[in-house]
């Protein structure tokens, strides 16, 4: 087939129906080991704290600590970027290897400065009520603050999420 014929015949392609719309982004699997957090420069050694965000250019950041997240996008360091999707690892259904990420949006989190994270933070992120209250079933000492995204970004408004980074 001639190229201009080609052509001719993908430009007259209907767009209306929905072919041809741009593609949404989606998070990207995790290279535990090998993927360093922007904020921090960390090694991503457990995917289970993880979390992503997908640029406005297409670009990829991996985080070690949802913390480092958000302290990225409050301006407290890290590389400039614009966010078009931002996702977390849900707590109880990742593992160390693999994380399964939600949209920041439908996540809730747990805040105790007595969990252990990577970074200090004390977050876990959990895709629903009942996986965090399983949760604490099975470790009572964690009860803290049940807190949504838009809690965590004024919270981080206040203070560096991080300990020892910010302002």
């Amino acid at each position: 087939m001639k190229r201009r014929t080609l052509i001719k015949g993908l430009l007259a392609l209907p767009l209306g129906s929905g072919m041809l719309q741009p593609v949404l982004a989606a998070a990207r699997p995790l290279r535990v080991g090998v993927d360093a957090c922007p904020y921090c420069n960390m090694t991503l050694l457990d995917a289970r704290y993880a979390a992503q965000m997908v640029t406005s250019t297409g670009k990829v950041y991996q985080y070690d600590d949802v913390g480092c997240l958000l302290d990225h996008l409050l301006g407290y360091g890290g590389p400039k970027a614009t966010p078009k999707e931002l996702y977390v690892a849900d707590f109880s259904l990742s593992s160390r290897k693999e994380a399964r990420f939600l949209p920041v949006n439908q996540a809730l989190f747990l805040f105790n400065e007595r969990i252990r994270t990577p970074m200090g933070t004390g977050l876990l992120a959990f895709g629903s009520a009942a996986a965090l209250e399983g949760y604490l079933r099975e470790r009572p000492q964690h009860t803290g603050e049940r807190l949504r995204w838009n809690d965590l970004l004024a919270l981080g408004r206040r203070r560096a999420w991080v300990p020892g980074y910010g302002r």
